[in-house]
């Protein structure tokens, strides 16, 4: 049985007092005991347009699943970053923004890839410059 682990761990002293978080989560499948079984594997990508690009299709995943999404923005710009997004196909200009990824950040996002495109995943950068994205769904 396939097992896969996520970790956080956050400490901050923005506040008089400070922060600590610690968590982990095995990665299950939707209403059962059993991990993730499939992956799409660890994936990079140069990017030197401001164009939108899939990253993820709903045909990728089981609609209904426990799906999981990893994006990083591997550079190191303060100012420079990847819009990441959800929605249908781009001529329809029915992506949702979720946020910016700046240069170091990275995400774990649940994903229900629901039957329809209206759950595929889309990223775009900021600038024409060369910027790498790495990308990888973990699925039932």
């Amino acid at each position: 049985m396939a097992t896969t682990t996520a970790t956080i761990s956050v400490s901050s002293n923005i506040l008089s007092y400070p922060i600590n978080i610690n968590n982990s989560m095995t990665m299950k499948r939707a209403g059962s005991c059993h991990g993730l079984e499939e992956t799409s594997g660890l994936n990079t990508k140069k990017i030197t347009s401001t164009t939108a690009f899939k990253l993820f299709g709903n045909a990728e995943a089981t609609a209904g699943g426990a799906s999981k999404v990893y994006i990083r923005n591997s550079g190191a710009s303060t100012t420079d970053f990847f819009y990441v997004g959800y929605g249908e196909d781009l001529s329809a200009a029915t992506v949702e923004t979720i946020g910016r990824l700046y240069g170091g950040n990275w995400m774990l996002i649940p994903w229900d890839a629901v039957a329809a495109t209206t759950h595929d995943i889309y990223a775009k950068s900021s600038t024409v410059e060369p910027m790498h994205i790495e990308y990888m769904a973990f699925t039932e």
